[in-house]
């Protein structure tokens, strides 16, 4: 595993179940949960200068762009939401979200088609 993996990984391991009721009250934020996926990020490197979670973050890019065609949000609404899951914790930078965001997900999913 690279070093870059093995840091997401260690956050996955410290994961705050309670971040994500959030995505239970806020549309906006569960619909860019819901789309969050590795194609939207380019890896810059492999290597984070230090072990903190915004070095992660600087070792990826977000397609911003196809994330709000996707979403059909402007660019910079966007832009906000995905600073809010870092922020949260609720994503991670190799295009996979905790599993209690993916739970909230797939909770809206069944719910809504019921």
């Amino acid at each position: 595993m690279s070093e870059f993996q093995d840091q997401v990984e260690f956050f996955r391991e410290q994961e705050k179940h309670e971040d994500a009721m959030l995505l239970l009250m806020d549309h906006a934020l569960l619909k860019v949960t819901g789309l969050w996926r590795a194609s939207m990020l380019t890896k810059l490197h492999s290597y984070p200068i230090d072990s903190s979670w915004r070095a992660l973050w600087d070792c990826v890019a977000v397609d911003h762009k196809a994330l709000s065609d996707l979403a059909d949000e402007t660019e910079n609404r966007i832009k906000f939401q995905v600073a809010r899951l870092i922020e949260l914790r609720l994503i991670y930078p190799d295009g996979t979200r905790t599993a209690m965001a993916t739970k909230a997900v797939m909770k809206f999913l069944f719910n809504g088609l019921s």
